[in-house]
């Protein structure tokens, strides 16, 4: 060890940095998880007017010769008519993986609430989705971050938020829910 600091020296440190000390830093990691699906904004046959259609969380399959197609059904939430969202069409059985297939044919409600948050899916189907009716929950995970501190920063916290589903949620109301505070304030920090 001697040698060590011998033939590698540290450089005298800086004056800002003299006043540093290593810290750990409370770090939360928030991973937002949609606990439902998207609804769909589109015009009702039964109620002869734009509504609301709620996913079923139900799959429909067609067979077609050697082709089949699948779908998440949707309901009008006043008349309970339905719509019918391709999730895929004209495939052959053989191109999805068993375990896949047989998720669609029990009706798996965590394929379809996957399917129900995946953007794409509504984009192939041009579906206009309402943005804010889907609902979510917050997993929030405590770590500590080593980090160089001012010796008088010692109540901050670092906030990592995830959306792994690219869900479309206002920052600063999001904040404002989680933190129980005003979005004024929130805007202000």
């Amino acid at each position: 060890q001697l040698y060590s600091e011998l033939a590698h020296p540290h450089p005298e440190p800086r004056n800002s940095e003299r006043n540093m000390h290593m810290s750990y830093l409370k770090e939360e990691t928030w991973t937002i998880i949609p606990v439902s699906s998207y609804k769909i904004i589109r015009n009702c046959p039964k109620c002869g007017t734009k509504s609301l259609f709620q996913s079923t969380g139900d799959f429909r399959i067609n067979a077609n010769g050697k082709c089949i197609d699948i779908w998440l059904i949707y309901q009008c939430e006043k008349c309970r008519s339905t719509y019918n969202l391709t999730v895929f069409e004209r495939i052959s059985p053989k191109k999805l993986p068993q375990e896949l297939y047989k998720k669609f044919q029990e009706n798996d409600s965590s394929l379809a609430l996957e399917i129900g948050t995946d953007r794409e899916v509504f984009e192939k189907n041009r579906a206009v989705v309402k943005e804010e009716s889907l609902s979510y929950m917050v997993d929030k995970k405590d770590t500590e971050t080593p980090v160089s501190l001012q010796i008088s920063d010692e109540n901050h916290c670092i906030i990592c938020i995830r959306s792994p589903h690219s869900l479309k949620i206002r920052a600063d109301k999001f904040l404002a829910e989680q933190l129980s505070i005003s979005r004024s304030k929130i805007k202000r920090l």
